[in-house]
């Protein structure tokens, strides 16, 4: 049993106190367990991957707690809990037909609504999805910038033909599947232009005159840590918006 308020432990926890974080855990165990054996839908022991999931997942809980929040720290540590256990699902390629995440009258460390749990669940998975394409976004700044582009002047670079626009996406994409080519790109900044005029049938010109946008597109498509901005991202339709939730982040300044 806690010997103090769980809001003055949070915080000592928060401010580096390990003490009172592993006292905190320590007190909490029941409840994590709880918690991974209802979102799983079966039994879950110690031993299993899914209870240390559920033991960092409340560790990153205290962390991320706002003590202004109008949820209860229980609430929400359940919430951290059920989402970075539905990522592990999710990453495993495993299907599970969830309910609701809902606890039922048995269960008094939740005292929100199954409907105020679940919309506050969706809130927190779309801000957490939000955070994560903005810090994709903050990267591939930072990576055009090393090929001289910035994210303010694709829309300059954009062609203003969507049948030129459809051409390049094309060809980024047959670009991004030439080991070699990308070597080439990766390694000296530049395009391969002789080998793509022969390949894609097109001038120097057209190469030329798109470079920034055809990289653009190539970095998108060859990396894998820019899978969120690969299916958020429209440069279809030129430059680059991106819808996160409610948030749309416009880089067509």
């Amino acid at each position: 049993m806690l010997d103090r308020p769980i809001d003055e432990i949070l915080h000592q926890a928060q401010a580096g106190n390990n003490v009172d974080r592993e006292r905190l855990i320590d007190d909490y165990r029941p409840f994590i367990l709880r918690t991974v054996t209802h979102i799983c839908k079966r039994q879950v022991s110690w031993n299993q991957d899914e209870a240390s999931i559920g033991i960092i997942a409340f560790n990153e809980a205290i962390d991320r707690y706002l003590f202004a929040s109008d949820k209860s720290f229980n609430n929400f540590a359940y919430m951290v809990i059920h989402h970075r256990l539905i990522d592990e699902f999710r990453r495993q390629g495993k299907y599970m037909q969830m309910e609701s995440a809902i606890w039922d009258g048995r269960h008094a460390e939740l005292d929100s609504s199954p409907l105020e749990i679940a919309s506050s669940l969706e809130i927190f998975e779309r801000e957490q999805a939000a955070e994560a394409l903005a810090e994709e976004l903050r990267l591939y700044d930072v990576t055009l910038q090393q090929y001289g582009i910035n994210l303010e002047e694709l829309e300059e670079g954009s062609p203003k033909h969507r049948d030129t626009r459809a051409q390049l996406i094309r060809i980024a994409r047959t670009f991004s599947e030439h080991p070699q080519w990308l070597n080439t790109l990766r390694s000296t900044k530049r395009l391969p232009a002789k080998e793509m005029m022969a390949v894609f049938k097109v001038s120097s010109k057209t190469i030329e005159r798109n470079r920034k946008y055809l990289i653009a597109l190539i970095l998108i498509y060859a990396s894998e840590e820019f899978k969120r901005i690969k299916t958020t991202v429209s440069f279809a339709e030129g430059g680059v918006e991106v819808d996160a939730g409610n948030r749309h982040e416009n880089h067509k300044r």
